[in-house]
C-alpha cells in the first residue's frame, strides 16, 4: 500500500487567501488597516518568490499553532455550555438510577413476554 503524496508547499495561494481575507475584514468592518495589510501582502506576493514563500511558512506555522490551542476552546466551551448543564439537569430532574448500578431487586434480568408472529422474522431489516 503506497501512502499519498503530499502536495507541495504553494505559496501564491497562501498570499492570495490572506489577501482575499483581510479584503473581506475590510468589506466588513471598514478598517483601513486590514485594507493596508491586504495590498502590501498581495505586493510583496507578486514581486518577491522568497517573500511569498516566507509568507507561507509563517502563515502555516501559525495555522499549526492554532491547531493546538483552538479546538481545546471549543471542546471546553461545548463541555460547559451545552454537557455539563444537561447533565446538571438529568441529576437534578432525571430518574435517580437511569443505568440500574444499584442493586434493589434479588436479579437484574428483566422478562420480556412478548408473543411473536411469523411476520415478525420474515424480514429483519
Amino acid at each position: 500500500m503506497s501512502t499519498p503524496k503530499q502536495k507541495a508547499p504553494t505559496p501564491a495561494k497562501t498570499v492570495l487567501t490572506i489577501v482575499v481575507g483581510f479584503l473581506l475584514v475590510y468589506l466588513i468592518t471598514k478598517w483601513k488597516w486590514s485594507l493596508s495589510v491586504a495590498f502590501f501582502v498581495g505586493l510583496a506576493g507578486v514581486l518577491s518568490d522568497f517573500i511569498s514563500k516566507q509568507i507561507d511558512f509563517i502563515w502555516m506555522k501559525l495555522a499549526l499553532v492554532l491547531s493546538y490551542i483552538v479546538p481545546n476552546i471549543v471542546l471546553s466551551l461545548i463541555f460547559y455550555l451545552f454537557l455539563f448543564p444537561i447533565a446538571l439537569l438529568n441529576k437534578l430532574f432525571g430518574k435517580k438510577d437511569p443505568m440500574y448500578l444499584k442493586n434493589r431487586t434479588p436479579s437484574l434480568f428483566k422478562s420480556n413476554n412478548t408473543i411473536f408472529d411469523k411476520a415478525y422474522f420474515e424480514k429483519h431489516w
